[in-house]
């Protein structure tokens, strides 16, 4: 049995987020403890992958015998699938198009932003929902990326991704990509965009019925 499940939220986004409040608001009428921590740690503009994942390893703590489940949206689904590699008291996740593949789809928009000979910035423009504006992030974000796309993916445990055929910010090529080289790993593809509100309340419920079964 899982002890305590993470909400783990996607990039530019907060713990209150409409998907991660549905997620929040049902999971506790259900009776479990759902924790959402703010992944910025209140410095959006200094954000990585490494600062992500300490986050949520305090989060976690080093308490024995405890099984977590992670729920990751975006981004969130690809800390969430870095963090079950190190740690093997995650015991199953569940990932709401997951950012796989992060480095070479950002590389690919930096270079149309910043075409030919034009040096990237040290920091850039970028759409944050939490403010409804654009906020600065500075690019050592993506230098910090490429050591983690290093990491081997291959611990076996239980793996659900939903992902919307309409996706156009990560496209679903990628999570297809991702389970074909590993049969752990089960895909549901639904008719939706990358934010998925179209089908909250049904992945919640297919959320709860996958950690029920592990």
């Amino acid at each position: 049995m899982i002890d305590q499940f993470i909400y783990l939220h996607g990039f530019a986004s907060s713990p209150a987020s409409k998907k991660a409040t549905v997620f929040h608001d049902e999971f506790e009428r259900r009776g479990h403890s759902l924790i959402v921590p703010d992944l910025e740690g209140g410095d959006f503009e200094n954000l990585t992958i490494s600062s992500q994942i300490n986050i949520v390893q305090r989060c976690m703590g080093d308490v024995d015998g405890r099984r977590f489940g992670l729920i990751g949206s975006s981004m969130g689904g690809y800390i969430a699938v870095l963090l079950a590699q190190m740690r093997k008291d995650i015991a199953a996740i569940y990932l709401m198009a997951p950012a796989f593949n992060f480095v070479n789809r950002w590389q690919a928009r930096l270079k149309m932003d910043f075409p030919g000979h034009q040096a990237i910035p040290s920091l850039i423009e970028v759409f944050h929902y939490r403010y409804n504006e654009k906020r600065k992030i500075s690019t050592s974000l993506f230098d910090d990326a490429m050591k983690w796309e290093a990491v081997l993916v291959d611990r076996i445990l239980p793996v659900r991704i939903v992902h919307g055929l309409r996706d156009v910010s990560v496209d679903i090529c990628e999570s297809r990509n991702f389970v074909r080289s590993r049969p752990w790993c089960n895909l549901v593809e639904l008719d939706s965009d990358h934010g998925l509100l179209s089908h909250v309340d049904w992945i919640v419920e297919d959320c709860l019925s996958f950690f029920g079964q592990n």
